[in-house]
């Protein structure tokens, strides 16, 4: 029987901001292996968002019985003799504690952690060994380069794991490429407080400091991992569009639940073979191991999984919350009244691109204009059939009438005598229904421009307009001089982007908010 339940790998970030809403490498990615299942790869902008996401996640994973490892990409400890000589206590779990006291790591991931260094470098003779930073910094206490450290007394380099690992990089390097020293500083505090989450503490082991170098009984297990032992897998994987740290994380999780499936992860939690008394003394209490450093042959017999459905969710409204949640958490909607925030998240939704939301133009009164007309009834009027398709009628007052003129039979003579498209002339079929209506175009330029000139010409005026006109040509141009005229309220997306399918989100957007009861 496997371990395990769930696996998890995290791949870890030393950020000072916030990652980029769109996707990036060097940020915080985790892949969970659910019953052997791997999962699309979840990014994370924050680690403060990260240690709540995944503290969430294993309190629920516990609730349900479930086992759980979860593993961490840096290290979980200094190299022997630091936590004695900062703390007084040869243990790294009072490394923790004393990187915690001194590292202020801010929900926007601004943080103070050369203080921390700076603190570190103070207690050994001469410069270092932290190392590693922008030369244009302050803390001149920290050399730029490893060359540049001088001193007696000073630390190993490296960890027992560190050598055993191929390319680990030391823990004193701070920055520049593969340095892992600033995510330990990040990265031991936020173990701590995953740890000590009220949910999961009395469940909780890090191994090997809670364990020894021996199989954990606990029922969610700490661990350090390295991708990097996985590197040819991941090479042979990855494509060329494919993010690095979201294929890594992918692979290990895959490849930590296929050796435990095939009974062989137990062997790992053993440590190397041939350790002497002292050097096992230094994992066990201060350093930490790498799970399977050393160790790799045992994956050498184990194939990567066969591509398998993942589980997903089934419940419609579930669907919806955790989408929107999804959003809020990735676009930036600060700029936005929070009525218009919900469109906004609607809008996102309809199409999965969270930079959306940069290119929305509205007026304040927008939202609160479309809606009122939808309370007293007045008509959706839809320059196509598909945007009218996409409307939640359920969402809708009974007396709103969604009305599209494109397949009039008067259109394509009328188009012609006008010298313009038929979208455009369909419009001028609203005339005697534009008066307080709610106008949501997601297909022709021409229909929103030839709407404008009407307005401009002094005829009737809707209570809102959404301007979602899509394409190369006039796309852009239409929904600027709607933005630029603002003859009634509206909302539109600047650019060539645009479509059917967002035009109705729009209207959905007023009329149902955030709800997820228009389930289709």
């Amino acid at each position: 029987m496997p371990l395990f339940d769930i696996h998890v790998i995290v791949d870890w970030s030393a950020r000072s901001s916030p990652s980029p809403a769109r996707p990036t490498g060097d940020a915080i990615w985790f892949a969970v292996a659910k019953d052997g299942v791997v999962g699309a790869p979840e990014y994370v902008r924050t680690r403060a968002e990260a240690v709540a996401r995944l503290a969430d996640l294993a309190a629920g994973w516990l609730a349900a019985g479930k086992r759980v490892l979860i593993g961490f990409d840096f290290p979980f400890g200094y190299p022997r003799g630091v936590a004695e000589k900062l703390t007084g206590r040869a243990e790294a779990r009072a490394m923790w504690d004393w990187l915690a006291e001194r590292v202020n790591d801010r929900p926007d991931n601004s943080n103070d952690r050369f203080v921390a260094s700076s603190a570190i470098n103070a207690v050994y003779e001469g410069v270092g060994p932290c190392w590693g930073r922008p030369e244009g910094w302050g803390f001149p206490d920290i050399p730029v380069k490893a060359s540049e450290r001088r001193g007696a007394g000073h630390p190993p380099e490296r960890r027992l794991a560190d050598v055993a690992a191929k390319g680990a990089k030391t823990v004193w390097q701070l920055a520049y490429t593969g340095s892992v020293g600033s995510q330990v500083l990040l990265g031991l505090p936020a173990l701590k407080r995953l740890a000590e989450d009220a949910r999961l503490k009395d469940h909780l082991a890090v191994w090997p400091f809670d364990t020894g170098l021996a199989v954990p009984e606990a029922k969610l297990v700490l661990a350090e991992i390295y991708p990097s032992l996985f590197a040819e897998r991941v090479k042979a994987r990855i494509g060329p569009d494919d993010i690095k740290d979201a294929v890594q994380v992918s692979v290990s999780a895959e490849a930590f639940a296929a050796l435990d499936e095939a009974e062989g992860l137990a062997a790992l939690f053993d440590g190397p073979e041939g350790l002497v008394e002292a050097d096992r003394r230094a994992i066990e209490t201060e350093e930490a191991w790498i799970l399977g450093a050393g160790q790799e042959a045992a994956f050498d017999g184990i194939a990567d999984a066969t591509p398998a459905i993942p589980n997903y969710i089934r419940d419609p409204q579930a669907i919806y919350a955790e989408s929107f949640a999804t959003v809020r958490r990735e676009a930036k909607l600060e700029r936005f009244p929070e009525d218009v925030a919900e469109v906004a998240v609607r809008l996102i939704h309809a199409c999965g691109m969270v930079d959306l939301a940069d290119d929305l133009a509205f007026s304040p009164d927008a939202v609160a204009a479309g809606r009122a007309a939808l309370d007293v009834g007045a008509p959706i009027l839809c320059d196509c059939e598909m945007v009218a398709a996409g409307i939640i009628r359920r969402g809708l007052p009974e007396r709103c009438d969604v009305r599209v003129t494109l397949n009039d039979p008067s259109v394509p003579g009328l188009a012609k005598a006008l010298g313009t498209t038929r979208s455009a002339a369909a419009v001028s079929l609203w005339e005697d229904r534009l008066e307080g209506a709610v106008v949501a175009i997601g297909n022709a330029p021409t229909a929103l421009f030839h709407l404008l000139e009407m307005i401009e010409a002094g005829g009737p005026k809707p209570a809102a307009i959404l301007g979602f006109p899509v394409g190369f040509v006039g796309a852009a141009e239409s929904k600027a001089a709607l933005e630029a005229l603002a003859p009634v309220p509206f909302l539109a997306l600047r650019g060539r982007r645009g479509g059917s399918a967002l035009a109705s989100a729009a209207v959905n957007g007023l009329a149902l908010g955030l709800r997820g009861d228009g389930t289709r």
